[in-house]
């Protein structure tokens, strides 16, 4: 998967409403990533992106929403 980070950003953005908002999510969810939990998308896109992109990737896709 080829990563172009405004297309993510501009995807996320359709699951909230300001980009402060998407920023703050992505950063809880890049957070717990960072201490150990398993990312939903697959391994090989995981493993080659920082959790920050995965985080974006996760939310533009749906897998992940605030809690």
């Amino acid at each position: 998967m080829e990563v172009f980070i405004p297309e993510i950003i501009n995807g996320a953005l359709k699951h909230f409403p300001s980009r402060y908002e998407l920023v703050r999510v992505a950063a809880i969810r890049a957070n717990s990533l960072f201490k150990g939990d398993k990312p939903l998308v697959s391994g090989s896109v995981a493993s080659r992106h920082k959790n920050t992109v995965v985080s974006l990737i996760e939310i533009k896709e749906g897998l992940w929403k605030k809690k």
